[in-house]
């Protein structure tokens, strides 16, 4: 690689051991490096090591080749040790809120959420899964926000959905 200056230089030396580095955790066939930013000798057996285990010409040089696999191999370790992602399936919008009569997506999810709730609450029945706010969801919610000390008034706000989505994260972690 073509570097503009040393600390350019020490930069990309710096980004490989550390990539080498959180490899060299997850898997002890890989040579363990210090993070010195010099292209020292532990770096190159380091290097040597990944270049073996991957099938690469066993030179100890980061070539374009090595660098591909490196970070294609950094990325993909990342991740497979990450935690699922969130998602948010209700707008960003503050005072956002979900009225009975309503037939859309996030009803199933809200509907799955009270069906997990009502494993753990006598007081809250179990829910028909078909994606309207009908009566019973309803009461399902109306239920649950006694239960929470929230007015029960069978409207979902944020208020409301946080604390269904905080109860269901609760019991499925007890449920794993």
């Amino acid at each position: 690689m073509a570097y503009y200056n040393l600390e350019e230089q020490r930069n990309a030396i710096l980004e490989i051991q550390r990539i080498l580095r959180a490899l060299d955790y997850l898997d002890s066939d890989l040579a363990r490096t210090r993070l010195t930013g010099n292209y020292d000798t532990e770096t190159r057996d380091a290097v040597r090591a990944f270049q073996k285990k991957y099938d690469l010409p066993v030179t100890g040089v980061v070539d374009h080749t090595t660098w591909q696999v490196l970070q294609a191999v950094d990325k993909a370790q990342k991740e497979a040790t990450q935690l699922a992602r969130a998602i948010y399936i209700l707008p960003k919008n503050e005072d956002y809120t979900i009225y009975p009569g309503l037939k859309d997506n996030v009803i199933y999810v809200i509907q799955h959420l009270l069906n997990t709730i009502s494993q753990e609450y006598d007081e809250i029945n179990d829910i028909p899964f078909n994606g309207v706010y009908d009566s019973a969801t309803e009461n399902g919610i109306k239920e649950f926000q006694r239960i929470n000390l929230i007015e029960p008034s069978g409207v979902i706000d944020t208020i409301t959905f946080n604390r269904l989505a905080g109860e269901y994260e609760r019991i499925n972690s007890i449920n794993q």
